[in-house]
């Protein structure tokens, strides 16, 4: 029992030596248990910023990812499971300290919540960003590139800087596209004005 809970009891004392403390969806143990994932250049990932124009103070990203047919066949892309991973920490993938939105059915009015990997601890406010928008390949998406997709989340923590990466669960394995990096915008509700200070009449 000793020699198992030793590597874990290692792994919790580098992480906080980082100042990484383990949260409900970013926890390293969870992550070793992750299919190993091939890293695929041909799926391309692009990313922007913008300030929602329905909800003040809300930071908002708009991704767009394709992936050639040579890439992964129809059929595959078609049975595959697709999630949209983020992290704000340096190497967080590698370290399992990440956040998975699932991509699927999403909506302002029914947005699509992370996927939770673990527990007993709220995740940190960086992580708490809600799918509201996916639009898979075969729709207008595809009209700018092949076998294109694009997805909107929101709730982004202003000025953080995020890193993304498409992961995609197929028959024959798990790929993930290049990580791209970007930060949020700081929108202009978020800067609170300080109120103005009558003058006084002489």
């Amino acid at each position: 029992m000793r020699s198992s809970l030793f590597p874990f009891a290692a792994l919790t004392l580098a992480v906080s030596i980082l100042g990484l403390a383990p949260n409900p969806v970013a926890l390293a143990d969870q992550a070793q248990q992750q299919p190993a994932a091939r890293l695929e250049s041909r799926l391309t990932l692009s990313i922007e910023t913008f300030c929602s124009e329905t909800k003040l103070r809300t930071s908002n990203a708009r991704l767009r990812w394709s992936i050639p047919g040579a890439a992964v066949d129809a059929a595959s892309l078609a049975a595959a499971r697709q999630s949209l991973e983020a992290t704000v920490y340096k190497n967080g993938f590698d370290k399992g300290l990440l956040v998975a939105l699932p991509m699927g059915a999403a909506s302002v009015d029914r947005p699509v919540a992370p996927l939770a990997q673990g527990r007993g601890q709220q995740p940190p406010r960086a992580f708490q960003l809600r799918l509201i928008e996916f639009t898979p390949a075969g729709t207008q998406a595809a009209a700018a590139a092949p076998g294109g997709m694009s997805a909107v989340v929101e709730n982004l923590e202003p000025g953080v800087t995020y890193t993304w990466r498409i992961a995609i669960d197929t028959p024959s394995g798990r790929i993930v596209s290049p990580s791209v990096t970007a930060q949020a915008r700081v929108c202009p509700a978020d800067m609170a004005q300080s109120p103005a200070v009558p003058r006084r009449k002489p």
